[in-house]
């Protein structure tokens, strides 16, 4: 083989990956500086549209019985009725 040609073909494949590595470089700076702003953005409108706060834990006293696997299964649907807001 001509030694220009191999050297040829080098210098192309190098520049290729000089550009490829540029290209995903600019694109990885683009996508910080978008994430920094749309957390700053997300900041302001959380100020004019604040999330919903979780409501207290449900909690159920439930006396000592010798049917415990019954006041279990009672506690766990009444939970489960105040998670689901008036389910099954």
């Amino acid at each position: 083989m001509n030694f220009d040609i191999i050297m040829q073909n080098l210098q192309v494949g190098i520049m290729i990956a000089i550009l490829g590595m540029g290209v995903v470089m600019i694109f990885l700076t683009l996508m910080m500086y978008t994430m920094k702003a749309t957390d700053v953005v997300m900041l302001i409108l959380g100020k004019y549209f604040p999330e919903e706060k979780e409501s207290e834990p449900v909690k159920v006293n439930i006396k000592k019985t010798d049917n415990d696997d019954v006041a279990v299964a009672i506690a766990a649907a009444a939970k489960h009725k105040k998670l689901v807001k008036g389910g099954v």
